[in-house]
């Protein structure tokens, strides 16, 4: 029996002394690469005490003994420094393979937990993209949606945009990333912010909604200003080209030579003629007067090339 009230009663302790630790637990976040400060005052240890430490899990970071310097026992996490006059500790450079319950306690005369830190190291959350994309509808109003995107999620929100003026349809969105960071898009006023964070830092973009969607109201006085210009632009370019078609008829006048007909002289002709028929070197040209053929058939008999131009004999 009093083996059970025994074993009973340290139970009891250890649960009380887990609920203590577990209700101090105090959640700390610490950006890759920076320090982190494990505080301790000289109040929280008990009067009596004298042996106190610092552990990381089951492993002992720096051990305190009553009326002696700090002891550095395991420096494996990075450098461990303890402040001065102090029983505060601090690490420097932290990695995620550092996260995890860091515990200042009592071990004499008895084992108390003093203050625990809930310690989780987090890398800085990445850029983050927001695009819009507008579709037009049949009706007199526009939905754009606003898609916000990081390395490995993304969310969107719908926008209603008529007469210039978009509404958020749906309300805000928020998601969580695979990472653990949280992905966050709404609209505020006339732009829409892309939110992208954790507990140890943030990055987000902010647009105008304008820039991005027309409505048709706009797009009808877009047409309008269109038709307007066209009107007034046409007659001028029609004025121009009348004008310059003109300039250039009236050079080409001036400098064109026109092929005028050839009248050829009868008698040339004739004697052209006359010619073609003669093909021997004796030929003549001309003969005037009265000729018997004996006189012909004599000046034919003539040696060549003699030629004879023009004969004129008188009986």
């Amino acid at each position: 029996m009093a083996l059970i009230v025994t074993f009973l009663f340290n139970l009891l302790v250890a649960y009380t002394l887990q609920m203590q630790g577990s209700s101090a637990v105090t959640d700390v976040f610490v950006k890759t690469g920076d320090d982190l400060l494990l505080n301790l005052t000289e109040a929280e240890i008990p009067p009596n005490s004298r042996i106190w430490l610092w552990q990381f899990k089951d492993d002992i970071l720096v051990e305190f003994l009553l009326g002696s310097q700090p002891n550095v026992v395991n420096n494996r996490f990075g450098k461990v420094e303890v402040l001065e006059k102090s029983y505060s500790v601090k690490l420097k450079d932290l990695h995620k393979s550092h996260s995890g319950i860091y515990t200042a306690k009592v071990v004499s005369p008895k084992e108390q937990i003093l203050a625990q830190y809930n310690v989780t190291v987090q890398d800085p959350v990445s850029p983050v993209d927001l695009r819009f994309t507008c579709a037009s509808s049949s009706s007199s109003f526009d939905n754009l949606t606003a898609t916000c995107r990081t390395d490995d999620s993304s969310i969107s929100i719908t926008l209603r945009c008529e007469n210039q003026t978009c509404n958020q349809e749906g309300g805000e969105r928020r998601s969580v990333t695979k990472s653990g960071s949280s992905l966050h898009v709404y609209q505020l006023k006339e732009s829409i912010v892309c939110s992208h964070s954790n507990q140890v830092s943030r990055n987000e973009s902010i647009k105008e909604i304008e820039n991005h969607c027309t409505n048709n109201e706009p797009r009808k006085h877009l047409w309008y200003i269109t038709l307007i210009l066209l009107v007034l632009i046409l007659p001028i370019i029609y004025i121009l080209c009348r004008s310059h078609k003109k300039t250039g008829d009236k050079g080409n006048f001036d400098n064109t030579i026109y092929a005028l007909p050839v009248v050829n002289d009868q008698t040339e002709t004739l004697n052209k003629t006359d010619e073609d028929e003669a093909c021997s070197p004796t030929t003549t040209y001309c003969v005037v007067g009265i000729s018997t053929t004996k006189a012909a058939t004599k000046t034919r008999d003539n040696d060549q090339p003699q030629s004879v131009y023009s004969q004129i004999k008188a009986v």
